[in-house]
């Protein structure tokens, strides 16, 4: 029975997968659920029941929270119809109790959930490695459910959120794993869109207008100034409003639009980029749009002629500014109340979250727009909402399902993400159902996890920055100091895209580690490691020239030598010589009594010394020039050898 071997942590997981499994097997999607329903009714051995009943059932065995309408048409459409079951009274009753859940059915679920444990267990050995800890039960859990979270796309906060992107990321270039992450996500997509769907005969196309406002991040994102991951998830989401839009030859479903405060927003954005380029102002590190903006400008018109294409570049792609009018007629439709900004206000000083009063007053005022558009009809579902808007800003995300301007669980938020709609389109469109291999870049894990950390890295950035900006202003930081800290910070932001397998846990190390007295110190020790070097450089250098003038000197006493034995050596040889001379003349030729030969002798030899001065000079130059030469050959050897 599936009672004794489905666990609560993770079923919801093999629930989906087996979801999304069966409807790529071109099941019809009334068949999936009815599967579902079957293995219910024969698991828990109930042979009469209601819808509500049903209902709940589901969700105990499948953690399924289907709309009660979904249910009951699949009941008539399959189950009555099959004659699985008949109906009396709304009871529905199963006409053969000996039906057994079907074998493959439930193989498919227990191979899933099998598997999934698997990799909830890959995920929490590498957290256990990783921070060198070992869990005990009530840690595990707290991780398998963080781990479920995610998998399930909500993993706003979790404490492991960090580790299991890094897992992810590391795991990258692990095709099958990358494939079943990515199967979850497209399943609970699906199972989101049945579970917010009453009448699935509706699904195929989309028929209500809707005007979408994009904020300053989103329209950054469809430029690329933070990083193609952002890019391309606004591109897939493009591509379904513009097929919507193509399907209807009667009128545009989909407008985008941005209202008058966002253009103000841009235009500061970019004058601030102008201030920056002329060294008015410092680069906010954290900012990846703004180095985009200003990387290439060297002047003023260079940034003008940006911002220029910028708008150039919404208009001519059907991204226009919505019409100003007067918002505050009907106040009741006004959400900018004192009361929610001391709430909220209280609520960050709880969560420690940095309270900003100017930038919650002008996000109120888009969120009572879109309510004044609504005419304060929140509470009939997405598809009938026909404004909303749409924000890459996580803080506007949170303000905007605050229950004092979220009032009712079941309405829509004034604000959401493009996570959120592009599922709902790709629902609404029937993408997912059958073999889909066109998936959003939203849809994939990878990618989620890079977002995850590249915005925490920014968040980190941010806030150290605030602080460095806080110290720098109260005179506690140099300017020097200032500028190193901001350096590294301004290296340490990564888009997405940059963030891999080799540098995440650098990165992790950043996020968790940074401090600005920590980089204080490790600049001072720096810098006391460069002076040493310096003091023990020029120690080296000062001995090298006392090495090689001790060298210096002993080889030129040894030249010097030389050139004084070479020429005594000349002298000997030519005094000998002319005593050779003297003693051939006087002796062989002439004769010893002889007194004026003798003189004659003597002068003849006296005189042979004259030739010597010229060949002496010759000789000495020659002489001296050698040993020179061979005395700078050992000098530059000498000096070679100290090095």
């Amino acid at each position: 029975m599936l009672k004794r071997v489905v666990m609560k942590e993770n079923k919801l997981i093999a629930s989906v997968v087996v979801f999304k499994e069966l409807l790529d097997n071109d099941k019809d999607i009334y068949d999936v659920i009815s599967e579902f329903l079957k293995a219910v009714i024969i698991d828990k051995q109930i042979w009469n029941f209601n819808s509500t009943e049903l209902k709940l059932l589901l969700e105990e065995v499948f953690d399924f929270k289907l709309p009660e309408a979904v249910i009951r048409s699949t009941l008539k459409n399959r189950l009555i119809r099959s004659q699985f079951l008949k109906v009396d009274n709304g009871t529905y009753i199963v006409n053969n109790i000996q039906n057994t859940i079907d074998p493959d059915f439930e193989k498919k679920y227990l191979e899933k959930k099998k598997l999934y444990q698997e990799i909830e267990n890959e995920f929490i050995g590498f957290i256990e490695k990783n921070k060198k800890v070992s869990f005990n039960k009530s840690e595990r859990e707290l991780v398998q459910e963080n781990i479920n979270q995610y998998l399930l796309g909500n993993f706003t906060g979790e404490k492991y959120t960090q580790d299991i992107s890094e897992y992810i990321i590391k795991k990258k270039d692990d095709k099958e794993f990358a494939n079943r992450l990515n199967v979850v996500k497209e399943g609970v997509v699906l199972y989101s869109g049945i579970r917010y769907t009453a009448d699935l005969n509706e699904l195929g196309k989309w028929t209500k207008p809707l005007t979408i406002f994009l904020d300053t991040e989103i329209l950054f994102n469809y430029e690329g100034y933070n990083g193609t991951v952002y890019k391309e998830i606004f591109l897939d989401f493009l591509k379904l409003v513009r097929e919507i839009n193509q399907s209807n030859k009667k009128e545009k479903l989909i407008e985008l639009r941005y209202f008058s405060e966002t253009q103000i927003e841009i235009e500061k954005f970019f004058h601030v980029a102008t201030l920056i380029i002329e060294n008015k102002v410092s680069l906010d590190p954290s900012k990846t749009a703004m180095k985009e903006i200003i990387n290439g400008c060297r002047s003023k018109s260079d940034i003008l002629v940006k911002k220029t294409k910028f708008f150039h570049f919404l208009q001519t792609n059907g991204i226009y500014i919505e019409d100003d009018k007067d918002y505050y007629t009907n106040k009741a439709f006004n959400v900018e109340d004192i009361s929610i900004l001391d709430e909220l206000q209280k609520l960050s000083k709880l969560s420690g979250r940095e309270f900003n009063e100017e930038y919650c007053k002008n996000n109120l005022k888009l969120f009572t727009k879109v309510n004044v558009l609504r005419k304060g009809q929140n509470g009939n579902g997405f598809e009938n909402c026909r404004y909303i808007l749409l924000t890459g800003n996580h803080y506007i995300h949170y303000l905007a399902h605050q229950p004092k301007i979220k009032e009712n669980e079941k309405d829509v938020p004034f604000a959401t993400d493009i996570d959120f709609i592009t599922d709902k389109f790709w629902f609404k469109l029937k993408k997912g159902f059958g073999h889909s291999g066109d998936t959003p870049k939203s849809f994939d894990m990878i990618s989620k996890a890079q977002i995850v950390l590249s915005s925490q890295i920014s968040n980190t950035v941010q806030e150290k920055y605030t602080v460095l900006t806080e110290k720098f202003a109260n005179g506690e930081l140099t300017k020097d100091e200032a500028i190193s800290i901001t350096y590294e910070l301004r290296e340490s932001i990564l888009k997405p895209e940059e963030i891999t397998a080799v540098n995440v846990s650098d990165k992790l190390t950043f996020i968790e580690n940074f401090t600005i007295e920590q980089h204080l110190r490790e600049r001072e020790m720096l810098q006391r490691k460069i002076s040493e070097g310096e003091h023990a450089k020029q120690e080296l250098k000062h001995r090298d020239r006392l090495n090689r003038t001790k060298k210096h000197k002993s080889i030129k006493i040894w030249y010097r030598f030389l050139i004084k034995m070479s020429r005594i050596a000349f002298i000997v040889f030519a005094i000998g010589f002319s005593w050779f001379v003297f003693w051939i003349l006087r002796v062989k030729i002439f004769s010893e009594e002889n007194t004026n030969l003798s003189i004659i002798s003597l002068i003849i030899s006296i005189a042979s010394l004259i030739p010597f001065w010229k060949l002496f000079q010759y000789y000495d130059r020659h002489i001296s020039d050698l040993i020179r030469l061979k005395f700078k050959d050992r000098l530059v050897n000498s000096f070679a050898r100290v090095r």
